[in-house]
């Protein structure tokens, strides 16, 4: 799995904006990820939005995504998720791979 990070400016509200294209082993978009630091004087992400591609889901590319954000950064989260994105983040609690 390869994740594909990109720097796209800093918002008109100052915070710094990325994009991930999540790669499987066959160099294949898988899903798309997009993310900002509020701030350029902390290393805290909050992810804005994960989006994985309707044949490849639930396989574990959006957790390896948050694992991926979690080896750079400090993440945070916005709690503005869609039903199946809220079911998912409880899974990620549940199975310890954030904490609350």
């Amino acid at each position: 799995m390869v994740f594909d990070h990109v720097y796209m400016g800093t918002s008109c509200e100052g915070r710094e904006e990325y994009s991930c294209s999540i790669l499987n082993n066959k160099k294949d978009v898988v899903g798309h990820c997009k993310y900002y630091r509020p701030n350029i004087y902390d290393d805290v992400v909050i992810i804005e939005f994960i989006n994985i591609v309707y044949e490849h889901r639930r396989r574990g590319y959006a957790t390896a995504m948050v694992r991926e954000l979690q080896s750079r950064y400090e993440l945070k989260w916005d709690y503005r998720f869609s039903e199946d994105g809220r079911k998912w983040y409880e899974g990620l609690i549940k199975k310890g791979v954030i904490s609350v």
